[in-house]
């Protein structure tokens, strides 16, 4: 438990403090709020490592620099889509894996040759290749259609100036 004097000197102390004062300290400190890790309970399955999407989420706000409740959805969104892009590469890998184990290893048959020979067993058994195509199709869209949303969502701010906007002072 903290004493009074303790309580009173912090506070004194939190009183001179005028916040950072470079833009990467104040880029740190804005998004501070987004620490709480939510997303990554909702979006990272079990066998994922939610350290991974944290960082990934992290590098993506680092890159783009939300300024913005909307800017930062976009960011996150960004995020979900290329968290689910490597998530169905993860599972294409082990489709195509799984199914090069359950073949008959002959000694003459190259690693490309054993590849092949999966995706076309694959291909006949199940459309599970073609599935996660689709799906590795439509994030990548999305991701794309998402930056776009932000890089425009920023062009209009650019170009609502005071000069731009003869009702303003």
């Amino acid at each position: 438990m903290r004493t009074d004097l303790q309580n009173e000197t912090s506070r004194r102390n939190g009183s001179k403090s005028r916040g950072p004062k470079t833009e990467t300290g104040k880029a740190i400190s804005s998004r501070n709020r987004y620490t709480h890790g939510m997303l990554s309970k909702i979006i990272v399955i079990e066998g994922e490592e939610g350290a991974r999407f944290s960082t990934l989420l992290n590098s993506l706000r680092a890159d783009l620099l939300p300024r913005t409740y909307i800017e930062e959805g976009l960011v996150e969104e960004l995020a979900i889509c290329k968290w689910r892009q490597r998530r169905l590469l993860a599972m294409e890998t082990a489709c195509l894996t799984n199914e090069i184990r359950r073949q008959d290893s002959a000694d003459t048959e190259s690693p490309v040759t054993r590849a092949v020979a999966a995706i076309g067993n694959l291909s006949q058994d199940t459309c599970t290749l073609d599935r996660i195509n689709r799906y590795e199709l439509r994030f990548g869209r999305h991701f794309n259609r998402t930056l776009q949303s932000l890089l425009a969502l920023r062009s209009a701010e650019k170009l609502k100036t005071p000069e731009s906007n003869p009702g303003s002072c």
